[in-house]
């Protein structure tokens, strides 16, 4: 692991998730097998003690502290220097492998060329499918069928069906639009070529912004769903005080890549569906409101909370709500493609 010559390069963005990224070095350690790697970790002003545990427990791994939150765009892109990879792996510090994946995952890129990215099965705790793994790219009537809950009424439309294309039960491999960043594996030549993530992203998107480019570049991105690691989604955003924040946060990630990537009048759209979809998404738990009552009885922040959600969504669309993040998407115009 300590040659300058390595297969892989893994990078982990860490923030406050101490004993889950322990837990995931551990899994590196024990399920890695037939090939060289080494492991650079960012840790983004982390106020638990991370860096202290991978000083004491890990003295192998590249530590990279920064003395602010970096966000995992900008977090990722300040290991590149540090990389002597042909890969790089991009994994969230809440993960676990079940499997070799990452031998598995090189393995094919170096037996298909054609592609850029491969990824892998990601898995909740329980073991049921983190369909995020494997998904297509946003759109605003994708973002529409999701709050219309149009998806839930057709699961098995591919019409209707939102980004995680639900439809398909993801249990076997094959080409697709866009990988999850929590474990995402590039040709480090790549990574050079798009510079990485767009560090205008702090949070969400930056994978599928980067899915998106390897794509323009010609080249294809595929998912393996022959290896599995296991994914303790949203530790990092948990310890937010604002509950709204991951939700308003992905929708502004989106809104950020529709603008760049199809123009301001897709954004706009975004808005609008994000809107329309927002009432009736509360005008449907108005009407389930006895029903909430039954299951979420003696609980009633519970209800407060998932109206409040689809309330500041609704605010968020015309402009009523926006987020205060170390690095803005408002801060930098877009310009036009369409």
């Amino acid at each position: 692991m300590g040659d300058k010559i390595v297969d892989v390069s893994i990078i982990i963005v860490n923030w406050n998730t101490k004993e889950l990224l322990s837990n995931c070095l551990c899994s590196i350690i024990d399920r890695t097998e037939d090939l060289k790697y080494e492991i650079i970790v960012v840790d983004n002003a982390s106020t638990d003690g991370s860096s202290e545990m991978i000083r004491d427990r890990f003295p192998f791994v590249n530590l990279i502290e920064s003395k602010k939150n970096l966000g995992f765009a900008n977090g990722n892109n300040s290991a590149l220097a540090e990389v002597h990879g042909k890969y790089v792996l991009y994994l969230n510090p809440d993960t676990e492998l079940k499997t070799n994946a990452i031998y598995g995952t090189a393995n094919f890129l170096d037996t298909h060329l054609e592609y850029g990215a491969a990824g892998c099965k990601i898995l909740n705790p329980d073991g049921s499918i983190q369909f995020t793994c494997a998904r297509t790219f946003p759109s605003p009537f994708r973002q529409f069928c999701f709050l219309a809950m149009l998806n839930r009424l057709f699961p098995k439309s591919r019409f209707f069906s939102t980004v995680e294309m639900t439809y398909w039960d993801h249990s076997n491999s094959r080409e697709i639009d866009c990988l999850s960043g929590a474990f995402m594996m590039v040709r480090k030549t790549l990574v050079d070529e798009l510079h990485g993530f767009d560090e205008h992203l702090f949070m969400y998107a930056e994978d599928v912004d980067l899915c998106f480019r390897i794509k323009c570049n010609k080249k294809k991105i595929y998912y393996l769903g022959t290896e599995e690691i296991y994914h303790f989604e949203g530790a990092g955003t948990r310890k937010n005080t604002n509950p709204n924040f991951s939700s308003l946060l992905q929708r502004e990630s989106n809104y950020y890549f529709m603008r760049k990537h199809y123009g301001s009048a897709v954004g706009r759209r975004f808005k609008i569906a994000a809107f329309i979809g927002a009432i009736i998404r509360l005008c449907a738990l108005i009407i389930l409101m006895p029903y909430l009552l039954i299951i979420y009885r003696n609980e009633n922040k519970k209800i407060i909370n998932i109206i409040d959600k689809y309330y500041n969504i609704l605010n968020w669309s015309v402009g009523r709500r926006s987020l205060k993040v170390p690095l803005s998407l408002r801060e930098t115009p877009i310009a036009d493609n369409k």
